[in-house]
């Protein structure tokens, strides 16, 4: 039952929204500020240990101020990568919305989602027999419309508690034309056999034998009585052969229907025709097409004549007698029936049809109300709508620059000690704009403002109650703008700086200086013969290609030379040759080829090309690069150090 689940669950972590700490642990002390801003001893020891997991236990000094050092170098860029507002960027927030939605959504559906996925498992393995009185309202339905109804209804509800039968306040009050003529019987129910949550959740949380209160959902107001529950019906597929009767047809039409089918059904029950042979018949044409065959269905998926008459059926083939419902006469035969999913193959299927549903709107809807109720959650609908004012159309066609302004600290929300700013809402109303594409700019503001609201306050709770997520949040709002800042500033500076990198490169060539190398060529040739021949030309040094053009003719390829300067290591056949200048004896190999080696001369150590060492020379000037921005970073923004929670630890 989803609202005592819910109160149940939401008691839970009621209890958890008044423990509030009001002494400093050891590990909230400040072990260093930058410009001012505070990291903690508890934040740097979660990160030392989980990012060092071979060094986790090590508390060491030297290791300590080894990691401290990079981690100060680390809040320095996060420190100008927000004084640059790099995370305003379209790139830089819509990958930051990315993995952070999706780690509030996860988190989220493990407190809340999973939770309603065990419990709608629940109801599947139950059906429960509901009637109702009802008191319809249309999409277009007035204020007065719905007072009227309210009204309707509740003089319907005192009938029935005066003592008039269930069937006849039906009957006499429900605007359900259908349910009215059976008692108010709406069939048998289970989880997910009707569009309507609102109305399963009071079947289920109506006792057997009971009678609901008067409530409401989005086809108007109800009340209900269940009658009867059963285990799970499981699921059907049946084949059916229809034969329509036109709304409003006379006696005379009925029976000409009822014997067209009767004729049918003794055909297929005397053995005389297969049922496969008359589904052409059918006037539903498009099951016709495939043997009559419907999808798998459970209670309250079909009208209640077929439900019950296709569920009576025990053994695949059986056939059923004709039946009538509102689309006219059937004949159904039993393909296969299965029983309830154990919940492991089900829970994914029902998770996807929740998140598909308005039940996961009411879920978040909730537990936002709950989170607003039990933190001090305060809105600034003058703030809010100062933000509104500055939207125009650019802002329907996606355009819309949030301004940037140090006037915009204003608060729109608050939550516990979190303010949520004017200049958080824009740039959120920036990013978010290409994903909503309503044409009225309020609507379109109301919509993105509540998904902000209702992520804040999710993630809000979820960062108090877990440090693991509260970490990883704040590395996703630190890390991604770093990127980016590094990708600018570094990565690709050190690329397209030509200059630089060449200037750099002749700085420091000596360090990329190429070892001994071998001047030398590999012949590989088709058989000795060849290999003679070539021998005799590669001593008077004949170049390659005249060596080449002598014997590879007409496609056929006799010899391949590799020529070039080899290092220790590149190849075996020149390492044997021991840098002696001179050719090696022939080398048969198991194909039947022959390969020798011709060896020039050796190549003193000297520096490689730019354009050999391209790579490393890269990565040596980033690193350049990286050492003079944060030398310039500790200029700009200030590191205070304090040694005592430093030394605190040390073991």
């Amino acid at each position: 039952m989803r609202n005592y689940i819910l109160f149940t669950f939401f008691l839970a972590i009621c209890a958890g929204f008044g423990q509030v700490a009001t002494a400093q642990t050891d590990k909230e002390a400040v072990l260093f500020t930058v410009d001012g801003k505070p990291v903690t001893k508890g934040e740097f020891l979660y990160v030392y240990q989980k990012n060092n997991p071979t060094k986790k236990n090590d508390f060491s000094r030297e290791s300590l101020e080894e990691y401290l050092d990079l981690y100060v170098n680390f809040k320095l860029k996060v420190a100008e990568a927000k004084a640059i507002r790099i995370d305003t960027t379209r790139k830089v927030r819509e990958e930051l919305d990315k993995y952070g939605d999706q780690l509030i959504k996860s988190n989220f559906d493990k407190l809340v989602l999973d939770p309603a996925v065990e419990n709608e498992y629940e109801r599947m393995k139950t059906e429960r027999l509901a009637y109702h009185v009802m008191q319809g309202l249309g999409v277009n339905a007035t204020a007065e419309d719905s007072a009227k109804a309210l009204a309707t209804i509740t003089e319907a509800y005192e009938a029935w508690k005066g003592g008039m039968d269930f069937a006849e306040v039906a009957a006499q009050y429900s605007s359900d034309p259908n349910g009215a003529k059976k008692g108010g019987k709406v069939g048998w129910i289970t989880g997910f056999s009707i569009p309507e949550m609102a109305f399963e959740d009071m079947v289920y949380n109506t006792a057997v034998g009971e009678v609901s209160e008067v409530f409401n959902t989005k086809y108007g107001y109800h009340f209900i009585m269940v009658k009867e529950e059963r285990p799970s019906s499981g699921q059907v597929k049946v084949q059916h052969i229809l034969f329509k009767v036109p709304n409003g047809a006379n006696e005379e039409t009925e029976a000409k229907v009822k014997a067209r089918i009767d004729s049918i059904y003794k055909l297929i029950t005397s053995g005389e025709k297969e049922f496969g042979e008359l589904v052409s018949l059918s006037d539903d044409k498009v099951t016709a097409q495939r043997g009559g065959q419907l999808e798998w269905f459970g209670v309250g998926k079909m009208v209640a004549p077929f439900e019950e008459a296709a569920f009576a059926l025990q053994n695949p083939g059986d056939i059923s007698e004709p039946v009538r419902t509102s689309f006219g006469w059937h004949i159904i035969r039993l393909q296969e029936r299965k029983g309830l999913a154990p919940f492991e193959e089900a829970k994914a299927d029902i998770k996807r049809k929740i998140e598909r549903s308005a039940q996961y709107i009411d879920l978040r809807s909730e537990f936002v109300e709950k989170v607003k109720e039990n933190y001090s959650f305060e809105e600034y609908p003058a703030n809010r709508d100062e933000v509104l004012a500055m939207l125009d159309s650019t802002f329907l066609d996606n355009q819309w620059m949030a301004p940037a302004s140090d006037n915009m600290k204003k608060p729109v929300f608050t939550i516990g000690k979190k303010a949520y700013t004017q200049e958080d809402l824009a740039i959120n109303l920036q990013v978010k704009q290409r994903s909503f594409r309503n044409r009225d700019i309020e609507r379109k503001f109301e919509s993105i403002y509540s998904q902000a609201m209702e992520n804040t306050l999710i993630e809000y709770y979820m960062s108090d109650k877990d440090e693991d997520f509260r970490r990883l949040m704040q590395e996703y709002r630190d890390g991604i703008p770093l990127f980016a800042l590094l990708e600018q500033k570094v990565w690709t500076a050190a690329a397209q700086d030509t200059i630089g990198l060449e200037a750099y490169y002749e700085a420091n060539k000596t360090n990329y200086m190429w070892p001994d190398r071998i001047d030398a060529s590999i012949y590989k040739c088709a058989d000795a013969d060849i290999a003679k021949k070539v021998r005799k030309m590669a001593k008077k040094n004949t170049a390659d290609s005249l060596i080449l053009a002598e014997f590879n003719v007409d496609s056929m390829k006799n010899v391949t030379i590799e020529s070039g300067y080899f290092v220790e290591g590149q190849n075996t056949d020149v390492d044997n040759m021991n840098k002696q200048v001179g050719m090696s004896d022939d080398m048969l190999n198991a194909s039947g080829n022959v390969t020798f080696v011709k060896v020039r001369g050796v190549v003193e150590p000297m520096p490689k090309t730019l354009g050999e060492a391209r790579g490393y020379v890269i990565s040596d000037y980033q690193d350049e690069l990286e050492e003079k921005w944060i030398r310039s970073l500790r200029d700009k923004y200030p590191v205070v150090i304090d040694k005592d929670v430093f030394n605190s630890m040390v073991q």
